[in-house]
């Protein structure tokens, strides 16, 4: 079921929005390979870092994340507006604005969720921002700050007049953080109360609950942010569920590994070897999480440092999960791979050549010196059929 969010049309109702730390170009295009209805947003950008580095490689895309938005925080007008404009110039399907999130270091400088204490400048923020763009603009806040001051249906209402076209409500309070249950009851209330497309979110870890949070908010579409940690195939059985009524079976113990090593690999070939291990070591928890007797695997994967230890520990756990056909199923995916090219510390893959091509389907991840339209085939990966 298409969602009209201004000009723009989206051709589902899944929506995986910014995580800081997780949705980086490699992580949403491990999303992409397995949806390609989903609507996707980068992680959240600072406005007035990009006064500093305006090149900064949060806001890289590639051609087929599309449709993806770039996230923007900040509480000054002009200078949001400007990040906007480089959001657009990027290629953004339209721009997004943090006025949710929980983190002191970001509430603490009138950014994130603070900013639902100060409505008035959060309206000047969206108004400031949709004038200067011709994408649209939506926003992503909280219940409220906390229980005492619940005040998300104003301010759901204060965005839309200030020139939101859509909306994403996570159910908690910013004193919840990420404790207890998201209150999908409260987010009905601010669906009712606005006429602009709304993206209810909290606690979706399974198809079922994403059925169950439509139906008791009235929500358009469905945000779905830390069930898909090491879980990129909970978007597809969402869509699939949602429109269909067909609840698939999630990917057997092999395939995992295989995302999960295809994940670290796409870091290590993106950041470099230093980096591209150490954002891959939560990554690999969370792909190995659940697996029978993973445990001393996982101990050792929060360790890594070079992509041959991924390799080597992901290649056991599958032989340990799959026999023999599991570990030769598993290594089949990487023995293209150039290891010898890949140890060596740096800043990704400059060139723009990939030394690893597995089999079928295509992701298309630029290397890190070349953010603009320097866009190459990184891989054809195995992909889970719904």
């Amino acid at each position: 079921m298409p969602i009209k969010i201004g000009s723009l049309t989206i051709p589902g109702r899944v929506y995986v929005p910014p995580m800081a730390g997780v949705t980086d170009i490699v992580f949403r295009g491990m999303v992409r390979r397995v949806d390609r209805t989903c609507m996707l947003a980068t992680e959240m950008v600072s406005s007035k870092g990009l006064l500093f580095r305006p090149e900064s490689r949060l806001m890289d895309l590639s051609e087929d994340e599309h449709p993806i938005g770039i996230q923007i925080f900040g509480h000054e007008p002009e200078v949001m507006a400007a990040a906007a404009r480089s959001a657009e110039a990027r290629g953004a399907d339209f721009v997004d604005i943090n006025m949710g999130c929980p983190v002191p270091k970001i509430t603490n400088g009138k950014d994130g969720c603070a900013l639902m204490r100060e409505p008035e400048l959060a309206a000047a923020i969206v108004s400031a921002v949709a004038t200067t763009v011709d994408i649209p603009v939506t926003v992503k806040f909280r219940l409220g700050w906390d229980d005492d001051t619940r005040n998300c249906v104003e301010f759901g209402e204060l965005m839309e007049s200030a020139g939101a076209r859509a909306v994403t409500v996570h159910g908690r309070t910013r004193q919840q953080r990420y404790a207890g249950r998201a209150d999908w009851h409260y987010i009905a209330h601010v669906k009712k109360a606005l006429s602009i497309p709304v993206f209810g979110n909290g606690d979706i870890f399974e198809p079922e609950d994403a059925e169950r949070l439509l139906e008791i908010t009235g929500c358009d579409g469905v945000a779905v942010a830390r069930g898909t940690l090491g879980n990129p195939w909970l978007i597809p059985r969402i869509t699939r569920y949602l429109d269909e009524g067909k609840l698939d079976d999630p990917p057997d113990t092999i395939e995992r590994l295989i995302c999960a090593v295809q994940h670290a690999l796409g870091l290590i070939d993106y950041k470099g070897v230093r980096v591209g291990t150490n954002e891959s070591r939560r990554h690999l928890t969370h792909y190995t999480k659940g697996i029978p007797h993973s445990a001393p695997f996982r101990a050792r994967l929060t360790q890594i440092d070079s992509a041959r230890e991924v390799v080597d520990i992901l290649a056991e756990l599958a032989e340990q999960s799959g026999g023999r056909e599991g570990k030769e199923r598993f290594l089949a995916v990487v023995e293209d791979y150039d290891f010898e090219k890949r140890e060596h510390p740096g800043e990704g893959n400059s060139d723009g050549k990939c030394c690893f091509e597995p089999p079928v389907d295509v992701v298309a991840v630029p290397p890190v010196a070349k953010p603009d339209n320097a866009i190459k085939e990184w891989c054809h990966a195995p992909s889970h059929n719904p």
